[in-house]
């Protein structure tokens, strides 16, 4: 299928895409940097501030995607992990596209990167809560999944409050 849209005209609007995605996931990155100082200082009203910001970047993210695809496919190219380098070869003949993409990529896996380490701090802190409880119920805490055969290694002492 041949596209109707002109490469420069094609150029414009995937530049215009990709600029608007940049902003988001700028902003994301941004979202992601405080959630992690909110974890790390145990501020609970900082996290709860971050998860409509964070929802509201994603969403804006994944609408933008599927416009980038859709024009994609307009201009003929197949849906798939080949699909922007298609476009850049037919339409950017001045590397304008692909620094955007560049660039966008590089804040992706910035955000992931960021977003790894706060699931790591999520999942200390469930373990000291856990640890934590455990002393409670008179239990001593066990920090491994499973066990030596494949079972689950305990139980964080899940005896009741009232009897411990």
């Amino acid at each position: 299928m041949m596209s109707t849209l002109s490469p420069e005209i094609a150029r414009a609007q995937i530049v215009e895409i990709l600029c608007d995605t940049v902003y988001h996931a700028l902003g994301l990155k941004e979202i992601l940097d405080y959630e992690r100082e909110a974890l790390e200082k145990q501020d609970i009203d900082g996290i709860d501030r971050t998860v409509d910001t964070k929802s509201a970047c994603v969403h804006a993210m994944t609408l933008l995607d599927t416009k980038r695809i859709e024009l994609c496919t307009a201009c003929g190219f197949a849906a798939g992990p080949e699909q922007m380098q298609q476009m850049i070869d037919w339409c950017d003949d001045s590397d304008l596209v692909k620094n955007r993409w560049d660039h966008l990529m590089l804040i992706g896996a910035e955000c992931s990167a960021i977003n790894l380490t706060n699931g790591a701090i999520i999942r200390v802190r469930q373990q000291q809560f856990e640890s934590s409880l455990s002393l409670l119920r008179g239990v001593t805490p066990g920090f491994n999944t499973y066990g030596r055969h494949g079972g689950e290694a305990g139980d964080y002492g899940r005896q009741s409050l009232v009897e411990a």
